[in-house]
Order: structure tokens, then C-alpha cells, then sequence
């Protein structure tokens, strides 16, 4: 698990040109060119009147828009002002009620911690004493003024000419205060992140001091002492195990040991490690990479105690309720892409069996390595949130299902009791989720609030308003409904129909990656329409097909069509002219699915039976698997199989869905078995 390359901070990476849409001038400052990006939203080179350089921050639309953000933004960010020092960037200028509301902070040139050690390598001891001393003072700075950061990490540390600096103050909080950030996503990177906070707690600046030993072990080692290639198991080895702390010298080792406690209680305060710290001798952190040779400054380092010493006068933070034992807590990360909620969730007893030990590298990737469990019922559709942290399921009994993707734990029935629910489908800023339900009704939930809100105009089709599939258009405008012989086409914003188009016996409904036409299967063929309008579509079929379609699917490029059953038969858009047949053991292919970001198709269905004519072997091979195809090639690169423990019959794979970032793959098998499984993929 690595960091983004383009974190909100501002020497992360070089300045990049403006891009057309760019506004030009925000508040007072003319903008210049893009430093990155980040979670609350895009952050710019600027320049004051009087020819100062600042860091401007636009906030997501998302957040601006969500209840009282203007008002918690207007006070963190007042609050954030007030830090100074030698080791921060100030932030200089913010703007609540503008569209979209902005901060401007210093600008500080010189590469992040974390580029500057991906390129030069990690640091030497005394380099990274060094480095620890700068960031403590800016850290004491933050706490000083009664604030918690809550996501240091690498790429939140700009080593300047004259030291380190700590960045991006857009998610600096009070203690105790109700957060900003927490109407948008879970705050924080997970290999920085400190036990309390992966588990919801209370945050206090012993968060804070928690990363601040993960960062000094990145700056030494050039890894985190928690990193893993799986998110999960990263979750793990922060909650319940010790750091890995290979490699550290002794002094530098027992600071950061005291610091990774997993009590908060136990861990120094930032005005101890700072006072322990003591540097002298000339020369930036950035002197010496590791191995250089001359004399270094003479550094000590005072031991550290092991219980906490009594607070000194200042703004307090909140009590942390430390845990004892190693388990997650069963306050969740609820809804973790959608927005954390404050308060506590009473979490049922559906048990996550995990197959998986140690890091993903000592898998066999052909297994899961989760099963969720405890649906009383067949799952039918399954759909990930952009950012992947939570998974949606349905079923036919009539309960939706909302599981976070690193903890792995669920809530109960999510919003209401609707009836039969045959697909799901996220809008693209994850705010809100839609089904399309058995009665015609096509119903819409907030995401974040698990709360009904207002419903789209009525699934209209003759003699069954049945809509079996969704779609959301990827800008989020248009929604496609597919059942009952008609394609039915609805706008967003208004909840209205805009478009009925006959289309068959319709079974799968997918937009192409660039959302101009929207793709139906049904029967023998794949249908294509053009959102703007016109009723005729292009029609791609095989003579070869003997049975009906059930899923559609889009090269992630857009360049390719398909349809899934029979196997999965696949054509050029632009020619029309097939490009590949896909076989498998399977009898039928009931759902099937490209991988983002991949030339990689997933797909399942019936497994051989027990009235197959088959042997016992091959029967075993398909019962409970998907197929990887490689799309160039047409052949199956790999088989996953199922943990199936309570099936007795012939599985089918019933709903299927792949991750946004195309590492996860979700899959339900039913109906004896009504487990999701999880599989981590290369």
C-alpha cells in the first residue's frame, strides 16, 4: 500500500500546466499551474497582489454542497490560522462562502518526504533525527492551538532548504469538534493511520504521535512500519501486530517504539519528543542520505517514559478511550467512502471468516481472502462506491446490505424494507444509491444518512414493470433502466423519464466509459443507443449464439463491446466486426465484467451439475469458480475458486463486481451459500 503521487500538498510534484476548465483567479490570487490533488479536492499554484506565492485549495463541489460544511469549514479554517512556527505552512487566506470555497496556505518549495526518499533513497540517522526534531515543533505548533492533523504521512512533509515543513491544514481539527471531513470520506492514510482512528475513536494529538513514528520509520527505511500490499492486511498489522522496525538504529528505535503504542495512553506527548530531541550542528535535514560519509552533528536522544507524564496547560483533547486486545472495535469505519459517520453503530453479529495470513505476496491468489457473511437470503446485485471503501448488496428478501471494504463489517437493513431489489447502482460522487425494485419502483437512499430520499418517476413496461438492471451514467446525470422490454432513460436531478425505447427482452444495461451511448443485452444480441437521442440502435450479434445474453460489458478504453452467456462474445464498436469468442467450463455465463483499468474479463455462472455427463473432476473445476480471460488473447489466465462451505448444489455465481481501481473483486454465490466473496487481485 503506497500513497497517492499527487497528495494536497505543494512539493509533491512539479507545477503542471492549467488545464482549460481551470478557473484562472481565486479570491484575491491568480492561479499559475496544478500542484496535485488530494481527498477534499485540487490544489494550485498561486500568486497574492504583491507577488507572494501561495498553495490554493478548491474544495470537491461534493463536500461544499453537503449540510453546515460552510460553517465547520469557516471554523477549522480559522483555527488552522492559527498555527505558526518555524515547521508549517501558514495558512494565510480561506474563503467559506465562495464557489467553491478555497484556502490559501504558503507555499513552500522542495520535494515531499516522500518523493525526496523514492529518489534518493532513505535517509541516515542523522538525518532523520533531524528531520524528527523539525516535524515535533510543527506538530507541538498544531497542538498548541488545540488541533489534531490527522493525516501526516510522507507526502504531508516538505523538506525545505531550511527544514521540514508540515502541510495540507484542510483536515486539521479540533479535538472533539465536529469535523468537516466527516460528511466526506474517512481522513487519513492507513499505514500512517493510528489504531483509534482506523477504528472511528476519538481522535487527540496522540494520533498524531503515532504517525509521527510511522513517518521517522518511512524517512529511515523508506517503508512504513505497518506496509503491506493489501489494505486489509495493512488494517491488521496497525491494530495487531507490532511495527516493523528492521533496520533502526537503538536510539532512534526506542523513540519510535514509544511512539507506535497501540494504547494512546502509553505514547509521549509531542512536547516530550520534542524536548528529547535535541540537535546540533549545522545542516538541513536533507544533508546526508543514507551511507554518506563525514562527520555527523552531535545528536542526543533522552529516553522516554512509558506512562504519561501530566498534561501541561493548554486546550485539551478529548478522552481516547484506549482498548485493550488487538481486535477491530465494533464501532466501524461506517460507510468509509461515503462518509464516516460520528456516531457509534451497533454492528450485528455476521461473522467475516478471513482465509488470508500475513501479506497478500504469501497468497494463493486463487482463493478469497474474505467471506461476508449473514444474508438470510440469495444476493442478486452487488455494486462497489467510486472510491471502493464500501460494497452494496441486495437480495430477495428484501434487505440492502452496505459492507466497508476495510473492516470488513456491515450495518443492518439499510433504508427501509423495499421489496425485491434486482439492481444496484452508485451515482459517480458515491452521495447516493438506487434500486430498481420487483414492484417498478425505482427507489434512491443517501449514501452517507442510510435515509430514503425522494424516488424517480415509475418503471413504465407492459404486462411485467419489472426493471432488472441499473446503470449511472458517469456523469452522473443520466440513470438507464433495463427489464420489461424497454430501455427507459431518467434524469438525475429531476427524478423524471426522459426516454422509453422498446428494446427486447433486455437483461444487462451498461454506459460506455464515455457516457454518449448506453449498451442493452437482449436475446441473441447486444443493442447500442445514443444517450443525446434516436431511436434505432446499432445491433452487434454472432450466428454462432444459440442462447440469450445476460450481461453487457465495455473495454475500459470503450473500443470494444460485449456480451456475456453464452460465453462472452466480443466486437469492435467502431466496425461492428467480431473481435473474439471466450469459452469456459461453465454451462453459462451469467455475469461477466471487465477489470478497470485492464484488458481482463471476469465472468461465471452455472457450474457442471450432478445430471452433467461429466467427471467428478471437471464437475469440481467449475462448481463455484470465475474465469480470468485475457481479451487480446481470448484464453483463461487463471481460475478463482469459491469458499463454498454450506453448499450442497450446483453454486451459481449471481451478482459480480469489480473494485473501481480493479484490485477487489466481489462475487455472490447462491442460493445455498449467500456469501460474498473477496478476492485481492494482482
Amino acid at each position: 500500500m503506497t500513497e497517492s503521487t499527487s497528495p494536497a500538498g505543494q512539493g509533491s510534484s512539479p507545477v503542471r500546466p492549467l488545464r482549460p476548465g481551470d478557473l484562472r483567479t481565486v479570491g484575491p490570487y491568480r492561479l499559475e499551474g496544478r500542484l496535485g490533488e488530494g481527498g477534499m479536492g485540487q490544489v494550485f499554484l498561486g500568486t497574492s497582489p504583491g507577488g507572494r506565492r501561495v498553495a490554493v485549495k478548491l474544495i470537491r463541489p461534493e463536500l461544499a454542497g453537503a449540510p453546515r460544511f460552510r460553517e465547520r469549514f469557516a471554523r477549522e479554517a480559522e483555527a488552522a490560522r492559527k498555527v505558526g512556527g518555524f515547521h508549517t505552512a501558514q495558512v494565510v487566506d480561506a474563503d467559506p462562502t465562495a464557489q467553491p470555497p478555497w484556502l490559501a496556505t504558503a507555499f513552500v518549495p522542495g520535494p515531499t518526504l516522500r518523493h525526496l526518499v523514492d529518489a534518493d533513497g532513505p535517509r541516515d540517522p542523522a538525518a532523520v533525527l533531524r528531520l524528527g526534531a523539525g516535524i515535533a515543533e510543527g506538530l507541538a505548533a498544531i497542538h498548541r492551538c488545540g488541533l489534531v492533523h490527522r493525516d501526516l504521512k510522507p507526502g504531508n512533509v516538505i523538506v525545505a532548504e531550511d527544514g521540514p515543513r508540515i502541510i495540507d491544514f484542510g483536515i486539521a481539527h479540533e479535538p472533539g469538534a465536529d469535523a468537516l471531513t466527516r460528511t466526506g470520506s474517512v481522513i487519513g492514510t492507513y499505514a500512517y493511520m493510528s489504531p483509534e482512528q482506523i477504528r472511528g475513536e476519538a481522535l487527540s494529538p496522540a494520533g498524531d504521535v503515532f504517525a509521527f513514528g510511522s513517518v521517522l520509520v518511512f524517512a529511515a527505511t523508506g517503508r512504513s512500519p505497518f506496509d503491506a500490499t493489501t489494505v486489509p492486511a495493512i488494517v491488521h498489522r496497525v491494530v495487531s501486530e507490532p511495527p516493523r522496525l528492521d533496520g533502526l538504529a537503538t536510539p532512534l528505535r526506542e523513540l519510535v517504539e514509544a511512539c507506535l503504542a497501540k494504547d494512546p495512553a502509553r505514547r509521549p506527548r509531542t512536547d516530550e519528543v520534542l524536548a528529547r530531541l535535541s540537535v546540533t550542528g549545522p545542516g538541513p535535514a536533507t544533508a546526508a542520505p543514507a551511507g554518506a560519509s563525514g562527520p555527523a552533528p552531535a545528536v542526543a536522544l533522552h529516553a522516554l517514559p512509558t506512562q504519561p507524564a501530566t498534561p501541561p496547560p493548554g486546550p485539551p483533547g478529548p478522552p481516547t478511550a484506549p482498548r485493550p486486545g488487538t481486535g477491530l472495535s465494533r464501532r466501524t469505519l461506517l460507510l468509509g467512502g461515503t462518509g464516516a459517520l460520528a456516531a457509534a453503530v451497533a454492528v450485528p453479529a455476521y461473522l467475516l471468516r478471513d482465509s488470508w495470513q500475513g501479506s497478500a505476496g504469501e497468497q494463493d491468489r486463487t482463493r478469497p481472502v474474505a467471506r461476508l457473511e449473514g444474508h438470510p437470503q440469495s444476493l442478486v446485485s452487488l455494486a462497489f462506491s467510486p472510491d471502493g471503501r464500501t460494497l452494496a448488496a441486495a437480495g430477495s428478501a428484501g434487505e440492502l446490505w452496505l459492507w466497508d471494504t476495510v473492516t470488513r463489517r456491515t450495518t443492518t437493513r439499510f433504508g427501509g424494507e423495499p421489496p425485491h431489489v434486482n439492481g444496484l447502482a452508485f451515482t459517480p460522487d458515491g452521495r447516493t444509491l438506487v434500486g430498481s425494485c420487483q414492484d417498478g419502483t425505482l427507489r434512491r437512499w443517501d449514501a452517507r444518512t442510510r435515509t430514503p430520499m425522494p424516488g424517480l418517476s415509475g418503471f413504465e413496461a407492459y404486462p411485467v414493470p419489472t426493471p432488472y438492471s441499473l446503470a449511472a451514467g458517469p456523469d452522473g446525470a443520466v440513470l438507464a433502466a433495463a427489464g420489461g422490454g424497454t430501455l427507459q432513460l431518467f434524469d438525475l436531478a429531476s427524478g423524471r423519464r426522459t426516454r422509453k425505447l422498446d428494446a427486447g427482452e433486455p437483461s444487462g444495461v451498461l454506459f460506455s466509459p464515455d457516457g454518449k451511448a448506453v449498451a442493452t443485452a437482449s436475446r441473441q444480441r447486444v443493442l447500442l443507443w445514443d444517450v443525446a437521442g434516436g431511436d434505432q440502435p446499432r445491433t452487434f450479434t454472432d450466428d454462432s449464439v444459440e442462447f440469450r445474453f445476460n450481461r453487457v460489458l465495455f473495454s475500459p478504453d470503450g473500443k470494444t463491446i460485449g456480451g456475456a452467456g453464452p460465453g462472452v462474445h466480443l466486437w469492435d464498436r467502431e466496425s461492428g466486426r467480431p473481435t473474439a469468442t471466450l469459452t469456459s467450463p461453465h454451462r453459462r455465463i451469467e455475469e461477466a465484467a471487465y477489470r478497470p483499468g485492464h484488458t481482463v474479463i471476469a465472468g461465471g455462472g452455472f457450474g457442471l451439475g450432478p445430471g452433467d455427463d461429466v467427471k467428478d473432476g471437471a464437475r469440481a473445476a467449475t462448481g463455484g469458480t470465475i474465469s480470468l480471460w485475457d481479451a487480446t488473447t481470448g484464453r483463461v489466465t487463471q481460475t478463482l475458486t469459491a469458499d463454498l462451505r454450506q453448499s450442497t448444489a450446483a453454486p451459481l455465481l449471481s451478482a459480480l463486481a469489480f473494485s473501481p481501481d480493479g484490485k477487489t473483486l466481489a462475487a455472490a454465490f447462491s442460493p445455498t451459500d449467500n456469501t460474498i466473496q473477496l478476492w485481492q487481485l494482482a
